[in-house]
């Protein structure tokens, strides 16, 4: 990353003329240097099963603090610092009796790495910035929100990453992003890692060979890019070419075209999207030995997603649809973000399988006025056969899932914000089943309330 940060700054010295003319321009009113904001969130969570497992609750608490400086000529810098407590919670060191496993959830407010210690602190962003009218660029310590990197904001706190960002926007039709990213800290983590290192953090699964998976630990890889080009054409279809490279592990295509038709006589339009995704393994796959790779370097996968859907300015509704094939499994670290997928619903992803079939359906409604929101998401997930290690990693059967939220932010309190989530898994397979196949995955109730409070000043 050193000479990525020579580059860098080469790069805008070389610039800076050229540039420098079309920064935003020159406000007489006087601004303090430095504006911020301090953000705490309250986060209930709490997990129980039909049958005789070990449940769970936890109660944990951040507030962050971030403070930016007023731009100069076009350059600003940006810096946060969150603290974490556990403020109240179940055992999450013991292990259930059954499958002798441990919490997947509750933990996750956490400290994933160290679930016992009950108070931490974490430099989350840290970085220098330039933004002109077409371009935009940070170095540092940020946030990211791409396909397949992103925040998977479901937690404490987001996940960051290290590197540099350029972002270029010749015209309004047109948008170009390129990340190159050397460090990360994912969500439910404490400190900051290479980019190997953060692949097993969370459960590792099982290898293809049907045994624990040993990659974490093992697993080289130095940088991932991200490069990202979005267009709107005149009639209103937006397209999206996306590509994601991990060093010595997978190279992956996301190509997604969306488009709102007009319905006659209504305030209703129609929405349709769709998704088409290629990957590869690529290098090693982390690791020259197969027991302690991450990604068969042989796999190839394609995934194709529809939407359909109507909306108007109080509801929405969406049907999706979700097909993974090809060979191998479809992987992407569950410690780096959710995936893109239409089909996907919060507490749950279809990664780390082949030969899958989701359906899904949204539905949102909308109160403006009292500062509400109500939704429900409804899905199936057909998956291989949980013993069938080479298309199943984590041994998860194929499931029913159903969350219902909803959210507030009242208008008397500026800044408050109120969520609810109320979530089901129900196992949808037939004939045996393992505790292992249960536990932490199915058969289950999932109870999310979160409570956000941010306070701005400029």
């Amino acid at each position: 990353m050193k000479f990525l940060s020579i580059v860098f700054t080469l790069f805008f010295l070389l610039q800076h003329n050229n540039f420098a003319q079309e920064t935003e321009p020159v406000n007489n009113k006087a601004k303090p240097p430095i504006s911020g904001e301090i953000g705490l969130r309250s986060f209930w969570m709490s997990t129980s099963y039909w049958e005789d497992f070990k449940g769970d609750f936890a109660l944990g608490q951040s507030a962050y603090l971030q403070l930016k400086t007023q731009s100069y000529k076009g350059f600003s810098a940006i810096g946060r610092y969150t603290v974490f407590g556990n403020a109240w919670s179940s055992d999450l060191l013991a292990r259930d009796p059954i499958t002798q496993n441990f919490n997947r959830y509750e933990v996750g407010l956490f400290d994933v790495l160290n679930p016992d210690d009950r108070f931490f602190g974490k430099l989350e962003e840290f970085q220098l910035r330039y933004q002109s009218e077409k371009f935009e660029a940070a170095i540092g310590r940020m946030d990211i929100n791409t396909p397949f990197i992103n925040p998977q904001d479901g937690r404490l706190s987001p996940t960051f990453v290290e590197g540099i960002r350029i972002n270029f926007k010749p015209d309004p039709k047109n948008s170009f992003s390129a990340d190159i990213i050397g460090r990360m800290s994912p969500r439910s983590t404490s400190g900051w890692f290479d980019i190997g290192e953060t692949i097993g953090i969370y459960p590792v699964g099982q290898s293809e060979m049907g045994m624990p998976s040993k990659y974490q630990g093992n697993t080289a890889s130095d940088f991932f890019t991200v490069l990202d080009w979005q267009h709107h054409f005149d009639k209103g279809v937006q397209l999206q070419v996306n590509h994601t490279y991990v060093d010595n592990i997978s190279s992956t295509y996301l190509t997604q075209a969306v488009k709102d038709w007009n319905i006659s006589n209504s305030n209703n339009k129609l929405l349709t999207g769709l998704q088409l995704t290629f990957q590869h393994g690529i290098g090693e796959g982390g690791n020259p030995e197969p027991e302690r790779r991450f990604k068969n370097p042989d796999d190839a996968n394609v995934v194709i997603s529809g939407r359909l859907g109507i909306k108007n300015p109080r509801s929405l509704l969406f049907f999706n649809y979700t097909r993974i094939d090809g060979s191998g499994r479809f992987l992407n670290p569950r410690e780096w973000g959710r995936d893109p997928f239409f089909t996907f619903i919060p507490r749950e992803r279809n990664e780390g399988y082949n030969q899958v079939n989701a359906f899904t359906t949204y539905y949102q409604r909308n109160l403006p006025e009292k500062g509400l929101q109500f939704y429900g998401f409804a899905g199936l997930h057909f998956l291989p056969d949980p013993a069938n290690a080479e298309l199943n990693k984590y041994a998860f059967p194929s499931y029913a899932q159903a969350n219902l939220g909803s959210r507030y932010s009242p208008g008397w309190a500026n800044g408050l914000d109120l969520h609810f989530i109320l979530m089901s898994k129900i196992n949808l397979k037939s004939g045996e089943m393992r505790p292992q196949w249960i536990y932490n995955k199915v058969n289950m109730i999932h109870v999310n309330l979160m409570v956000n409070y941010k306070i701005q000043w400029n």
